[in-house]
């Protein structure tokens, strides 16, 4: 698998991972064995709520899943059900930890989308001994925990529990999501509003900065529990067999414990993507 590809799909996980059950899978039936693969070709971008780092963006948005009697896999979403009835599922969940990929997509930024965007980054501070908060690095870290969803009439209600698996930080994270979906003779629309509770130890790996980061920067920032909120939205609609019209659009408002953090110059941030999905 190539940069360029890899960079793709793990904006994918930002865009589609959630939403996978929120597209027009989701109003229909899905049988054990069932499989696929979709490349979407459009636009999509990330805000990047870091000071001094750049958006993230793509043109290609690549996804997959597939279902067995009790594991699945939702793009890099592993999952085994402990338990399933018509109003009540149970799973055990391994998934990223979104947190980051606002330093992983941005090495990745700058390597592909330089020269397409015209972008050249602006040499600051002039202090050499200062902080270069763009040059900060964190890694990746994966979650693994257990998932309870409510499947309703009009809503599904999920609530998981997730710890990191990767021991990066220790951290965990709580996630409740409410979800709704529709279908029309035209095609699908899904909503979903979630609140996702960070532990501090999750916060103080990614937002605080370590001494030989703070240079001669002194800050009082504190990692402590926060939450962030999200509303996302999503439209699919069939052009043709095995071609869709997908559209993403998700906005996330940023907790007080992440805000306080020097590294970060937002608020809340915004992520879509629009385009024309093909499915093997």
């Amino acid at each position: 698998m190539t940069i360029r590809v890899i960079k793709a799909t793990l904006l994918s996980v930002l865009l589609l991972g959630s939403s996978a059950k929120l597209q027009a899978k989701d109003v229909e039936s899905v049988s054990p064995g069932d499989w696929q693969i979709s490349l979407a070709a459009g636009y999509g971008a990330l805000e990047n709520p870091r000071a001094k780092v750049k958006n993230i963006s793509t043109w290609v948005l690549p996804s997959w899943y597939y279902y067995g009697e009790d594991f699945y896999v939702e793009n890099f979403t592993l999952g085994y059900s402990l338990y399933e009835s018509n109003n009540f599922i149970v799973d055990l969940q391994t998934r990223f930890n979104e947190d980051g990929f606002f330093f992983e997509f941005d090495g990745l930024n700058k390597l592909l989308l330089s020269d397409i965007l015209g972008y050249t980054p602006v040499k600051l501070p002039l202090n050499p001994k200062a902080v270069k908060f763009e040059d900060i690095e964190r890694n990746l870290s994966y979650l693994g925990g257990i998932n309870a969803t409510w499947v309703a009439r009009y809503l599904d209600v999920s609530l998981g529990y997730y710890h990191d698996i990767t021991g990066l930080h220790q951290g965990n994270e709580i996630q409740l999501r409410v979800k709704h979906s529709q279908r029309f003779q035209w095609g699908a629309l899904g909503f979903e509003i979630g609140a996702i509770r960070k532990s501090d130890n999750l916060i103080g790996y990614y937002y605080d900065l370590t001494s030989e980061e703070q240079g001669p920067l002194r800050t009082n920032f504190e990692p402590k529990p926060t939450t962030n909120l999200h509303v996302r939205s999503v439209i699919n609609v069939p052009l043709m067999e095995q071609v869709n019209f997908v559209g993403i659009l998700e906005y996330t408002w940023l907790g007080q414990g992440i805000t306080d953090s020097v590294l970060i110059d937002k608020d809340s941030y915004a992520s879509g993507f629009v385009g024309i999905s093909y499915a093997f």
